[in-house]
């Protein structure tokens, strides 16, 4: 039996729950900068996928300061100030309601992790029902965001476990589950509507709901939805 999970956060345990970038982009040009939206997101992406892992920065306003100096700008503190609400709003996040009745039940029998590309700022707010039953691991810690092998290395040392004894829980049907098998983990896919099937699951399930009882057979068997959903396209 698993001693360990680690769920991947987007998708599997939250849901994008904000807009777009528009908010931060009009407040950016009312403070008098010249900014454009395809820049400001490049930016952002930029930062968040490559500066991030290695800078770990600690809040929003030091997030968006480093976006707006990517772009070749220096803003003041009071302008940092105004942007970071705009810019937590735009990473804002719901639970999903089988992983809000789920976690708490699997952490009381596992270690728990949830692995997320998303700095600790975005996390915080949509994982404070289940503080202090998780950990969480960011690009800050890893040193590297998912897929990367070393934040599944990360995910693994985190929860003190070996990969062989950690089941990996993910929706994405790419990388976020064949990286870590290949890297020895147990994978399981969590199959939600409109997704496609995984080649790289052990195990498929519909619903988070599923998840304890998987876990807990020996050896792990498919749940009972999964060859009808195998045949959607």
């Amino acid at each position: 039996m698993a001693k360990g999970i680690l769920l991947d956060f987007l998708g599997t345990v939250a849901r994008p729950a904000g807009g777009d970038l528009g908010a931060v982009l009009r407040e950016v040009r009312n403070l008098g900068y010249e900014v454009y939206g395809p820049e400001l997101q490049a930016a952002h992406e930029f930062v968040l996928r490559v500066e991030f892992p290695e800078k770990g920065y600690a809040g929003a306003e030091a997030f968006v300061e480093a976006v707006l100096k990517h772009l070749g700008h220096r803003p003041k503190r009071t302008e940092l100030m105004s942007l970071a609400p705009l810019l937590a709003e735009y990473h804002h996040f719901a639970l999903y309601e089988d992983a809000e009745r789920v976690i708490p039940r699997l952490a009381k029998s596992w270690k728990v992790g949830v692995l997320s590309d998303l700095p600790w700022f975005v996390l915080s707010p949509v994982l404070e029902p289940f503080k202090g039953a998780l950990a969480v691991i960011t690009p800050k810690e890893a040193k590297a965001a998912p897929p990367h092998p070393e934040a599944f290395r990360a995910g693994a040392h985190t929860l003190g476990l070996r990969p062989k004894d950690i089941t990996v829980v993910s929706a994405d049907h790419e990388d976020g589950l064949g990286v870590p098998k290949g890297l020895g983990f147990p994978t399981v896919h969590v199959r939600r509507a409109g997704r496609p099937p995984c080649p790289h699951a052990e195990v498929t399930i519909a619903s988070l709901d599923e998840l304890e009882g998987v876990l807990k057979s020996s050896p792990p068997k498919t749940s009972p939805s999964a060859p009808a959903l195998a045949g959607k396209t």
